[in-house]
Parts: structure tokens; C-alpha cells; sequence
């Protein structure tokens, strides 16, 4: 990632693994992003596309990206639902990066009223 001031709330990152589009990302321990493994990640990111690990890829930037970011869902989601960093319906204890603004199943995209990371 590029120093540097986002005026759009987009950015661009290197891939520390696979990642697939709408997946929520945190940072590796070398600077890179990789997928959350868990719903207490500390979550930066969303992918905007898919990519291979190495890759650069481009992100939403969570809580800064202007507008709404369609995420992957890996659990069922209902509209107004907090949602945690693997795209699930979080629980007490659990990061919440945003509301859903619609449902959505596993394996789908629900649009993301999305926000900077924070345990609810």
C-alpha cells in the first residue's frame, strides 16, 4: 500500500493470499491483506475484485470508502443486522463492520452500509 492521503476512501493492496471479491480483510503481518478467519478481526478492508495471493487489488477502505460496499456473506443476513469481519451477523464479543442493508445467503453479496471496525 501507497502512503498518501484517499480522498475516495479506495486504495490499493497486495494479497497475502487468495482473496475473492466482497471478502472483508484485515492485514497481515507483512503488510499485505489477507481474508478475516475470524469475528474478532480487526478489519480494514473490502476487495473490490478477486485475487490471487501476490496480487495488487483494490479496496474499500472501511468507514472511509464513499457509499455502501456489496460484502460476501458466509451465513444467512438479514436487513439492519450488524455484520462481523466474515461477513456473518455478529454476537456479543464479535467485530461489527457495518449494517446489512438487505438479506443475503452464504456464498452471496449484501449491500454493506459499511463502517471503521469496532466490538460489539
Amino acid at each position: 500500500m501507497t502512503k498518501g492521503t484517499k480522498t475516495t476512501g479506495l486504495t490499493t493492496c497486495t494479497a497475502a493470499a487468495a482473496i475473492k471479491r466482497g471478502q472483508i480483510l484485515k492485514y497481515a503481518t507483512d503488510g499485505k491483506v489477507t481474508p478475516c478467519t475470524a469475528a474478532t478481526d480487526a478489519a480494514v478492508f473490502i476487495a473490490l475484485d478477486d485475487a490471487a495471493s501476490g496480487d495488487r487489488l483494490a479496496c474499500a477502505i472501511l468507514g472511509s470508502a464513499t457509499g455502501t460496499q456489496l460484502a460476501l456473506a458466509t451465513g444467512t443476513v438479514t436487513p439492519g443486522a450488524f455484520v462481523n469481519p466474515l461477513g456473518a451477523v455478529a454476537a456479543a464479543g464479535n467485530t461489527v463492520v457495518g449494517r446489512a442493508l438487505d438479506d443475503a445467503k452464504a456464498g452471496e453479496f449484501t449491500e454493506l452500509a459499511h463502517a471503521v471496525s469496532r466490538t460489539l
